[in-house]
């Protein structure tokens, strides 16, 4: 008789508990959980990488327009006030649309706080934003090009 209880002592003692099972359970839902998390910030990383790469080529040169042609100019040539670029296609990246925010001037009434948002359909959906300082500066060449 003294066999038979060692023997259903071991056989109680070699499995799992249900508490055990649960825990595990959780312990190996909540690491997975992580991982598929990671797919996701990586996916999104991806995806910036990618808008990035296929505006670069033309950030500069819009910048470059902007502070050429943003502001507009009253007969004299001096500058008025700002035109507004909302839904503008961005040129040299087909299928992307910009939106320019300028700020109000702070200390120096000259410059200006800009920010470009970039986005294909949706302005809701800004994939990509640029800042830069926009200068009340206008060329001399168009300052004096008549309309």
């Amino acid at each position: 008789m003294n066999s038979v209880n060692a023997t259903i002592a071991k056989r109680k003692a070699s499995g799992f508990t249900i508490l055990e099972v649960i825990i595990a359970i959780a312990i190996f839902m909540f690491g997975i959980t992580a991982i598929l998390g990671l797919f996701q910030v990586g996916g999104n990383l991806e995806q910036s990488a990618r808008v990035r790469a296929e505006l670069a080529p033309a950030i500069e040169p819009l910048i470059a327009e902007l502070r050429r042609d943003a502001w507009l100019l009253d007969e004299s040539g001096a500058p008025t006030g700002l035109r507004t670029y909302t839904g503008t296609e961005v040129p040299g990246a087909s299928g992307y649309r910009f939106d320019l925010i300028v700020r109000p001037p702070g200390d120096n009434p000259a410059l200006r706080r800009a920010e470009l948002r970039f986005y294909r359909k949706s302005p809701e959906r800004v994939l990509t934003r640029v800042s830069f300082m926009l200068e009340r500066d206008v060329p001399i060449e168009r300052r004096t090009k008549r309309p």
